[in-house]
């Protein structure tokens, strides 16, 4: 509406323009019968007052002509107007989707409104001033309209999925097609079905009891708006390589939030309206309760996304607010096979694998929970040789891990009564070298491993915590053998996860003197450190194509390597505390987690900011 005065004001200079040619065409026409007119009389030999009277005839058939000619040609000025109307309406109607998909896609609208609108307004004012046929004009105009609108159309397919690009080969040819199917004329591109439109996504649904029972719920899904509105969802949830993202309902709106990288980001908060069918499509799916919206519910769907299949498990819970719906994305992770590829240091790395080579001890995995845990100890099993020792893993049956090869499974399924404790025995009498079980939560088990480490075997276990100390003292309070514990427990590496710098966005910057000293660098080593750019730093319509401007991509491990030595033995005989058993492993100068994150950010993996914010 902001643009409704500038386009009376340029369809009333339209319409003077578009009369000129008329008048002039018309005054030529005169012109030719006039000469006509004075010709015949200057032939007449005939006195003056025939003469004259003749010539009044003449005139008078001359301006019946003029007027017969206005009447029987008036697309001399309705062509003109009518090509200049459509011109002007095509480039108000250009602008208008311009200012809305601006600000839907954040391409920048404060730059490309003027860019798209400015051109065209200010020549169609000041052609309006030259004396030229009108006809000229709108040539000209159109070519400023197109000059403007192909650099925007080009910017607005680069900055969004594939399925939203405009005036491509497969948007011409779909929309041709659905413009002839409308006219009853049949093509052989073939219109699509509503739920196939929008983003390139395939769901599929779960849950139900059987394939026909999801069939039925798939089809039900189809006939809602909302099936649209979730494949978006997943497609920007995706590109945006976040883990889960969070619908918050409140009254009036649905706020939106996505896990990148372990950190939870605002998005575009939803309607109610949409965000209402969009939570009524995914229940579907997961064949759960769509009119329970106070209850806790748990479900699952499926969905494929640029060739890569995803899980995505589905909880919703009433709130104070409304309601809280958490959508988890499960797919191919990025393999991890080495330490290198976990970010640890070789100087670690060799220390480690010594360890890991060990015939016989008590070897822990810790960190934080979600924290990568499970990760380490895979990879620490599948670097350490597992053909010259027997290895042997004890596992829940409905709680599986990764499979290693060369790591024999023994499983206990609780269901039928059977416990860790109860498939121990069997196990020891196969003789392995190597005992892996990943939690110490049966006491009787536990107490027959650590039998097994006084009879000189190797048994590997994991325990959440929040570093390698507080690792220690909560495996004594899962009730191990206290003395046998703290005689052989040989070592925790304990992992806790960090965002890595954008390599492409990172900005350096010198730090002063008292900020290395508190970091503990000497001066003079490291000369410059990195952050990430802060927001006026950034070009609000052309984020990082990496890291899509949040300044960090990916993350990498903090790695400490608390090596039991006999002062912590004695702490954890005596009196076991945290802060002792971390001041007896100073002593032996062994590196604490934050001088390993230190390190990461000497090397401008991370910032420093980010380092206080995981080890606060």
């Amino acid at each position: 509406m902001r643009q409704l005065w500038l386009v009376l004001l340029l369809l009333v200079l339209g319409f003077n323009g578009a009369l000129a040619p008329g008048v002039a065409c018309a005054a030529a026409k005169d012109d030719a019968a006039k000469k006509a007119a004075e010709a015949q009389a200057a032939a007449d030999a005939q006195a003056f007052k025939v003469k004259s009277k003749k010539m009044e005839v003449d005139y008078k058939a001359t301006v019946e002509s003029i007027g017969e000619s206005r009447d029987s040609s008036p697309w001399l000025w309705i062509v003109p107007f009518g090509l200049f109307t459509a011109v002007l309406l095509s480039w108000v109607g250009f602008g208008d989707w311009v200012n809305r998909d601006t600000q839907t896609h954040k391409i920048g609208w404060h730059k490309w409104n003027p860019v798209v609108f400015s051109p065209f307004a200010v020549l169609a004012i000041a052609l309006f001033f030259v004396d030229f046929n009108f006809l000229y004009r709108i040539p000209i105009l159109l070519v400023a309209f197109v000059a403007s609108a192909i650099p925007y159309i080009l910017t607005h397919n680069k900055s969004v999925q594939k399925h939203q690009t405009v005036l491509t080969r497969e948007w011409w040819r779909y929309a041709f097609s659905e413009t002839m199917g409308k006219l009853g004329v049949k093509i052989d591109t073939e219109r699509k079905a509503q739920y196939e439109l929008g983003a390139a996504v395939d769901l599929m649904a779960m849950g139900a009891e059987d394939a026909n029972a999801d069939n039925a719920n798939l089809l039900i899904a189809r006939q809602s708006p909302g099936y649209l509105i979730l494949k978006d969802l997943v497609s920007e949830t995706v590109t945006k390589r976040a883990d889960r993202v969070m619908l918050d309902y409140t009254q009036q709106a649905v706020n939106v939030r996505h896990e990148i990288d372990g950190m939870w980001h605002s998005g575009e908060p939803r309607d109610r309206e949409s965000g209402d069918v969009l939570l009524a499509v995914l229940k579907t799916l997961a064949n759960l309760d769509v009119k329970e919206r106070r209850k806790k519910q748990k479900g699952k769907l499926g969905a494929k996304f640029e060739g890569k299949n995803y899980l995505l498990p589905i909880t919703s819970e009433g709130t104070k607010s409304g309601e809280r719906v958490v959508l988890e994305f499960i797919g191919k992770k990025a393999s991890f096979s080495t330490f290198e590829d976990l970010g640890m240091r070789d100087g670690l790395q060799e220390k480690w694998s010594e360890l890991m080579a060990r015939d016989k001890g008590l070897l822990v995995f810790s960190s934080m929970p979600g924290g990568g845990m499970s990760t380490l100890t895979n990879v620490s099993l599948d670097e350490t040789d597992r053909l010259m020792r027997d290895f042997a893993a004890i596992e829940q049956a409905d709680k599986p891990e990764q499979e290693i090869q060369n790591v024999t499974v023994n499983k206990f399924d609780p269901s039928k009564g059977e416990t860790a404790a109860t498939i121990i025995p069997d196990l020891i009498r196969t003789y392995p070298n190597v005992y892996v079980m990943r939690e110490f939560t049966d006491t009787e088990a536990t107490k027959l491993l650590m039998d097994e480490v006084v009879d000189e075997k190797l048994v590997i276990t994991t325990i959440p915590a929040r570093d390698g100390a507080d690792a220690l003292l909560r495996l004594l309070q899962a009730k191990v053998p206290h003395k046998i514990f703290a005689k052989h427990v040989t070592a925790v590496l304990y992992v806790r996860l960090v965002r890595k710098l954008c390599p492409t966005c990172r900005v350096g910057y010198t730090p002063t003197p008292q900020v290395l000293k508190k970091l503990g660098i000497p001066a003079g080593k490291v000369e410059q450190l990195y952050r990430p750019p802060k927001p006026e730093e950034l070009e609000s319509d052309k984020p990082c194509p990496d890291c899509q401007g949040f300044g960090y991509q990916g993350r990498t491990g903090i790695f400490e390597l608390l090596e039991v030595n006999d002062k912590m033995r004695e702490v954890l005989l005596k009196k076991p505390q945290g802060d002792l058993l971390r001041k007896a492993a100073r002593t032996s100068r062994q590196r604490s987690l934050q001088e390993e994150a230190i390190l990461l950010v000497a090397k401008g993996v991370t910032s420093l900011p980010e380092v206080m914010r995981v080890l606060k």
